[in-house]
């Protein structure tokens, strides 16, 4: 007997949305105007914005800031920041045990002024705490956008799925990652694109709060697929300065050292602004004569990865990376 043919979840809000009358995906113009935005994050993401010196206490915008303002996006500013480190989604919604004036992320919520709120899950998809800010962020900032994204997996999949999240290194050292070919980064890419994978299921569960929203509010942002395609480039030799993938990581968990957090802040600014950030020179280090070089290549890959990205929000065509 022929089995029925088995649709994605993700195809079937879509169609809901297109005879609702507008898009699943929000594609549009580059955004001039500075967004305003809150994060509830984790390490894989926070570096993105403001940084506080450890030493002197004193904080700067962060490089997403530094990006927004050589591209002239006046009023950028981040309004708050929730961290919790390898958190969930829920973990944020549950800080402050019921007190939600203990609740950062929830209170600029409700303060209102958001343009922009950001989610940065780990390896539990779908999860309810993408869904209850989904519906917060509705009812709060109702004109605002939700953007979730998608991370690189910890400890390289050892200890879970091969992908996404990672829940004990087994051993794993960061050197273990320069034994990972060509063929180990596309079976990963493979498996987050699947069906009912990592990314369909986000997908769904993204279509789901834009159903509600009766427009299209949430997005992807592709980080894991910037950060694989870095680690690709540097199996090919392309990456100036960088020898093993090892490199661009700081831990065995997979931290990332500045060309895999570079990368992903041009993943950000792409999908924040819907603009490429091919040409910017504000994370350029003047003081590496490779650094140059790099940066170019990671924006394209940045690029690339956004463009390439069905529920990103963002259209345009890909660029050549050599």
């Amino acid at each position: 007997m022929q089995k029925p043919q088995r649709i994605h979840s993700f195809y079937v809000m879509a169609l809901l949305l297109a005879l609702l009358g507008f898009s699943n995906v929000a594609v549009a113009d580059a955004i001039e105007r500075g967004q305003k935005y809150v994060m509830a994050t984790h390490s894989f993401n926070v570096f993105i914005g403001p940084r506080t010196n450890r030493q002197t206490g004193e904080t700067s915008p962060g490089p997403l800031a530094a990006l927004a303002e050589e591209a002239g996006k006046a009023g950028h500013a981040n309004l708050a920041v929730q961290m919790i480190g390898g958190s969930t989604p829920m973990q944020h919604w549950n800080q402050g045990n019921g007190d939600d004036s203990q609740n950062i992320a929830k209170v600029a919520l409700h303060k209102g002024g958001v343009d922009v709120f950001t989610m940065s899950p780990n390896s539990i998809m779908p999860e309810d705490g993408i869904d209850l800010f989904g519906d917060l962020l509705i009812q709060t900032n109702p004109q605002s956008r939700l953007m979730v994204q998608n991370s690189w997996s910890a400890w390289d999949g050892y200890g879970s799925t091969a992908s996404v999240g990672g829940s004990g290194g087994n051993g794993f050292v960061n050197a273990d990652r320069d034994n990972a070919t060509l063929d180990t980064i596309d079976a990963w890419l493979e498996t987050l694109q699947g069906e009912d994978e990592y990314l369909d299921r986000l997908r769904g569960q993204l279509t789901g709060i834009n159903h509600r929203a009766n427009r299209a509010m949430a997005s992807v942002v592709p980080s894991s697929i910037a950060v694989y395609n870095l680690r690709k480039q540097i199996i090919k030799g392309n990456v100036a300065g960088i020898n093993r993938q090892s490199e661009v990581f700081r831990d065995p968990i997979g931290h990332g050292a500045q060309p895999v957090m570079n990368v992903v802040t041009y993943t950000w600014f792409a999908a924040m602004y819907r603009q490429s950030p091919v040409g910017l020179q504000a994370l350029v280090d003047r003081s590496d004569p490779s650094s140059a070089e790099r940066e170019l290549l990671l924006q394209k890959i940045a690029w690339n990865a956004v463009v390439g990205e069905p529920m990103s929000g963002v259209s345009g065509s890909t660029v050549p990376l050599d």
